[in-house]
């Protein structure tokens, strides 16, 4: 729910034994989403622990592109 609540679907998922701690457990998500952070801040404020999170970074010419074609509309 919180993931959806972020726009993102979660594609898959894993469950496993803490190795650190048997007590817990380990989920791990795939989640269809390219930024994270949102998601991730969601999680921590409901007292989750994200150990890890790996996502695409943007690419910077696809930035660059868009500005570019800001400013050209604004010099019409």
């Amino acid at each position: 729910r919180l993931v959806e609540e972020n726009h993102g679907k979660i594609l898959s998922s894993m469950l496993k034994e803490d190795p650190l701690d048997p007590g817990k457990i380990r989920l791990t998500l795939k989640i269809d989403q390219t930024d994270l952070s949102r998601t991730v801040a969601t999680l921590e404020r409901f007292s989750y622990k994200v150990i890890g999170r790996y996502q695409e970074a943007k690419p910077v010419g696809d930035d660059r592109e868009r500005i570019d074609m800001l400013f050209r509309y604004l010099d019409i």
